[in-house]
């Protein structure tokens, strides 16, 4: 097997590997130490590693080179068959100059392709969302939308800036005597808001109402006995006669 400066900087990754593995079965990570301990289970001189660890890891020694039968024995170690075999299972053909020529054309074609599309002039759709840098309201949750939509979306709720919060603990539900309204201590988990309609709507966290502006209040037991229903009438629960 013949050594070129390609295979080097592959050889340089077995030895890290190598002295990797060592690691995780040696308690000394010294490199006198690891040395020894390869070369008991690699057929290789302690001071063949010990050239190998000062070239490759400590970057001292930049002379010299490991021989072909080396490199297979630290393939070895790993549990390859020998160099050819580690190649094979971790590696994709190396790139010739010619592939290399045609690797960098196709990468500026790329280039030019995401330029062209980004400066492609694209018409604007104000019902979608071209960065979804916002939010608004929509029926009974947040939803992202562009900023450039407008002061309002398609739902007729305003486009404000993002909450994270918001975004995703705020949310319009539906109760039912099952729901569980505070927490163990007595703290609620449903606020509440009585509509023009005389009608109670309950949200997931405290705030003002998404559409009225209105502060919402924290549930009670009297709301809960006045206006919350037993049971929830769910014709999917029931078997078809």
């Amino acid at each position: 097997m013949y050594i070129n400066t390609m295979d080097d900087k592959r050889i340089e990754e077995i030895v890290l590997k190598v002295f990797e593995k060592a690691k995780g079965e040696h308690a000394s990570h010294s490199r006198f130490a690891l040395s020894k301990h390869i070369s008991l289970f690699s057929n290789l001189s302690s001071k063949t590693l010990e050239r190998a660890y000062d070239k490759y890891i400590n970057k001292q020694n930049e002379t010299g080179q490991l021989q072909a039968e080396s490199v297979d024995l630290l393939c070895q170690y790993l549990g390859f068959k020998n160099y050819a075999d580690y190649v094979k299972n971790n590696h994709e053909e190396l790139p010739t100059k010619k592939n290399i020529k045609y690797l960098s054309l196709g990468v500026i074609g790329i280039l030019l392709m995401v330029l062209i599309v980004k400066l492609w002039p694209k018409k604007v759709d104000k019902n979608t969302a071209q960065d979804e840098s916002c939010m608004t309201w929509a029926d009974s949750i947040y939803v992202l939308i562009s900023c450039e939509v407008g002061p309002r979306s398609k739902f007729g709720t305003k486009v404000e800036p993002i909450d994270p919060f918001k975004l995703k603990n705020f949310k319009k539900i539906k109760v039912n005597m099952a729901t569980r309204f505070f927490t163990e201590d007595g703290n609620p988990m449903i606020w509440y808001y009585k509509n023009k309609d005389k009608e109670i709507e309950y949200f997931t966290s405290p705030g003002l109402h998404p559409i009225t502006e209105e502060t919402l209040r924290k549930i009670t037991p009297y709301i809960i006995e006045t206006y919350v229903p037993l049971h929830s009438n769910n014709p999917d629960s029931f078997l078809n006669e």
